[in-house]
């Protein structure tokens, strides 16, 4: 767990540098400040069905069943033009990701579709939007599953490019709750040896 964390700690120190260095004006010395990405809203309702979805499969066979889900949406994420991606055959789909997954394709804004001489397939409505949480969802569902003792220098550096959820690590709300004010100092200011 330890190495896991060193790891991260420097790829995120690695992935901010890269970030910035270059991206300002040339010749003036500035440096141009990391992009930060909002994430989308999260949806309990959906992050309830992958918890389950977790615990029924068990960890390394949700974290490929999760990890294929999660490049297909991505793929249709980033070229929602892309026609052969609006419409996927369920049996297809079944050998991909498993059909107690299908719930997080129609939860992106797929329906399911019957076709009669080759079955059933899900069509895309096109919900950018829902697309992108539902996406995000499912990324931080095989996240979790990864194992933090053995995760990868290379995959701890895409997760963190990426800015999804590392394995082993919480996020901590270290806001001050009530913040109290600086009180006036009673002590007088020491002489300097000038002074004396």
């Amino acid at each position: 767990a330890a190495a896991a964390a060193e790891a991260a700690a420097t790829a995120a120190r690695l992935v901010t540098a890269g970030a910035t260095i270059g991206s300002g004006e040339a010749g003036t010395g500035e440096e141009g400040a990391a992009a930060v990405v909002e994430p989308p809203p999260e949806d309990l309702e959906l992050r309830e069905q992958l918890d389950a979805f977790t615990k029924a499969r068990g960890h390394p066979a949700a974290l490929t069943e999760l990890g294929n889900a999660a490049k297909i949406l991505r793929r249709l994420s980033q070229d929602t033009s892309n026609a052969k991606l609006h419409e996927m055959r369920c049996d297809v789909l079944d050998r991909m990701v498993g059909e107690a997954l299908f719930f997080a394709f129609l939860s992106a804004g797929f329906e399911e579709q019957s076709l009669v001489p080759a079955g059933s397939a899900l069509r895309w409505r096109g919900d950018t939007e829902r697309l992108q949480i539902v996406l995000h969802e499912v990324q931080r569902a095989g996240d979790l599953c990864l194992d933090p003792d053995c995760v990868s220098f290379a995959t701890v550096t895409e997760l963190v490019k990426q800015n999804r959820t590392l394995p082993g690590i919480e996020n901590v709300d270290d806001k001050v709750a009530t913040p109290v004010p600086a009180k006036d100092s009673s002590m007088e200011r020491p002489k300097k040896p000038w002074e004396q």
